[in-house]
């Protein structure tokens, strides 16, 4: 029997998100800015060039800095962790392991994700992060490097995020595709799938 070949986005489905909870709680109430316009920002100015690594970690701390002067440094660098943590999947992937190879496909910085990867490291087949790869969900390419990782293309691949526009290209490919929901349902639909 072939083994399914299950990939996983990190932010949402495995880890928590960054956004809105640090954006929201430390950048837009310490600055006393509307969340929505912080965002806003981020989005027109960082983001792209933040989770393609075309910027260092270096230039994304320079430029909120620059536009949020108000922000305490030392206190914004260390209160990532803090938003930066495990969800409940992520203690699962030992047991998925068993029954698929799992690979890791996130628009992320490898130098805030791989730490959190660590317990599981050796359950995974391979982990593909944006800043490293150069390219970001939802371009073609990046789905295209995870699927090089695969030891048998002609196995049942499933893919699970927590955005909708980011499943278009997977499913195009043929792969079997699953929006990771907030409540965390995704997960009963995943253990099914890799159980059948």
């Amino acid at each position: 029997m072939k083994k399914p070949q299950l990939v996983l986005d990190a932010a949402g489905v495995i880890v928590t998100n960054l956004s809105p909870s640090f954006w929201q709680e430390e950048v837009a109430a310490a600055a006393n800015i509307p969340y929505e316009d912080v965002k806003a920002l981020f989005k027109k100015e960082m983001r792209l060039r933040l989770w393609n690594g075309e910027v260092s970690l270096d230039d994304f701390w320079s430029w909120l800095f620059n536009h949020f002067p108000v922000l305490d440094q030392v206190h914004m660098k260390t209160c990532m962790d803090r938003h930066l943590v495990a969800l409940p999947a992520l203690e699962l992937i030992p047991q998925w392991s068993a029954l698929a190879d799992i690979h890791i496909l996130s628009n992320h910085r490898a130098e805030w994700l791989t730490p959190l990867l660590e317990p599981v490291a050796n359950n995974l087949k391979s982990v593909t992060i944006s800043s490293e790869a150069g390219c970001c969900k939802p371009e073609s390419r990046i789905y295209h490097l995870v699927r090089n990782h695969f030891e048998d293309t002609t196995a049942k691949i499933i893919y699970v995020d927590d955005q909708e526009k980011n499943l278009v290209e997977p499913k195009r490919m043929g792969w079997h595709t699953i929006i990771a929901d907030e409540d965390g349902r995704w997960i009963s639909e995943v253990g099914k799938l890799l159980n059948e």
